[in-house]
């Protein structure tokens, strides 16, 4: 049982890796088998098809992304709005490690096949959400802190850092810099999610703007 789960394992990651490399339809079953070196007939053991494999893959790569998605979010001795900030801090790193060339899996599945598709957006729909619901936890305790204001709304804001993130991470891999990951940080947390100022300073700013 161990050596199946093992090969099955093996394909699941040739195929991430290829995805990223080239996206879902650069991805053929043989080129998949090659890099798992796995034998022919295993990948159609394991899967129904590629789309299914696509999917799986799509469920492996969150689930491996969770421990860094866990250490981040759940350390105690950061404020809850410097967690996210030091979690979008530890993608770009990783990205930087692979040229910035890379991308994330869902997004780039989620071009592909969201749109011809309908299981395969409703699957990377629903692994987005559990990773917009983890962030707008996050957020929530940062609001009962007192580091958001009390009537944002934590849904709203993660699904926007989310969406404002895959978007950084296309001008990423157009540019092969980190300034679009940069600049999301700085705008995501220096103004969107910055200290809260007394409203008296936030009056006298409007006023100052209006002379």
């Amino acid at each position: 049982m161990a050596g199946r789960n093992d090969k099955r394992e093996a394909l699941l990651q040739a195929g991430i890796e290829l995805f990223l490399m080239g996206g879902y339809d650069f991805a053929g079953t043989n080129a998949i088998l090659e890099r798992a070196d796995a034998p022919r007939g295993s990948f159609y053991h394991h899967f129904e098809d590629k789309k299914s494999f696509a999917l799986a893959a799509a469920l492996h790569y969150y689930d491996h992304h969770l421990p860094l998605l866990d250490r981040h979010l759940t350390d105690e001795a950061l404020d809850p709005v410097e967690r996210l900030r030091q979690y979008f801090l530890g993608l770009g790193q990783h990205f930087g490690e692979g040229g910035w060339t890379d991308g994330c899996l869902l997004g780039m599945l989620g071009q592909e096949l969201a749109g011809r598709d309908d299981e395969a957006r409703r699957t990377l729909l629903a692994l987005f959400g559990r990773w917009r619901h983890r962030i707008a936890d996050c957020l929530r305790e940062a609001q009962l802190r007192g580091e958001l204001e009390r009537d944002a709304d934590c849904d709203e804001i993660a699904g926007f850092l989310l969406d404002a993130w895959e978007g950084a991470l296309i001008s990423m891999k157009t540019s092969r810099s980190s300034a679009p990951l940069d600049r999301f940080v700085r705008v995501a947390f220096d103004r969107l999610l910055g200290p809260i100022r007394p409203s008296s300073d936030v009056n006298e700013e409007r006023s100052r703007r209006n002379r």
